[in-house]
Order: structure tokens, then C-alpha cells, then sequence
């Protein structure tokens, strides 16, 4: 086995078992803090997610987002950082903010939506 190989796979071995010691260590403090069973804490991440947006979330959160958005859409369009196939990058880097800060926008639409009826 090469030299590259056996770093290549002592890192890859040592980046799973600092994983797992994260994990373990999330579910061990979260045990003890609070006395429930480690599976609780992503329902209560899922239920934190769920709740209906308040006015000051959406328009940190879409801020957030859109700034994000429109900072990647200049890097791609008018930046001389990156030329030719290389404007790729930034493009993704939009796609990659632009998604989430539609997917918050049609659901603060749709939860006013739900309010009216």
C-alpha cells in the first residue's frame, strides 16, 4: 500500500470516529440535560422547524438568503475572480442559496395563505 493510500484511509477512519464522537457526545450531554432519550432531540428539531414563521424570522432568514443569492449571482456575472467553464462555481453557489430562500418564501406564502381561510 502506497504512501497516499494509508494517509487517505487514516484520515478517512479518523473523520468517521471524530463522527461518532460527536454523535455520542450530542446525545450524552443532551441525555443528561434533559432526562430524555436521545431520539427526542430530532423531534424537537423537526417540531422547532414546523412552527409557523414570525414576522422578524422571515425577514432575517430572507434576507439572509437573498443576500446570499444576489453576492453569488454578481460573483458569476460581473467578477473577473472567475472565466470560461470556471463561472460554474458561482452558479452553483447561487443555485445553492437561491433554493432554500424560495423554498422559505413559498412557505411564508403559503402559511398567510392558510390564515385567510
Amino acid at each position: 500500500m502506497s504512501y497516499d493510500t494509508k494517509i487517505l484511509l487514516l484520515t478517512f477512519m479518523g473523520s468517521v470516529l471524530l463522527a461518532l464522537a460527536y454523535l455520542f457526545l450530542k446525545d450524552f450531554l443532551y441525555t443528561k440535560t434533559t432526562g430524555r432519550p436521545a431520539s427526542e432531540r430530532y423531534r424537537e428539531r423537526v417540531a422547532r422547524w414546523n412552527r409557523p414563521l414570525t414576522r422578524s424570522k422571515y425577514i432575517s432568514v430572507s434576507l439572509l438568503y437573498g443576500l446570499a443569492t444576489l453576492m453569488f449571482a454578481y460573483i458569476a456575472g460581473w467578477s473577473e475572480e472567475y472565466k470560461g467553464w470556471s463561472r460554474l462555481i458561482p452558479v452553483g453557489w447561487m443555485i445553492y442559496a437561491g433554493l432554500p430562500f424560495y423554498h422559505f418564501q413559498r412557505r411564508w406564502h403559503k402559511q398567510h395563505a392558510g390564515l385567510g381561510n
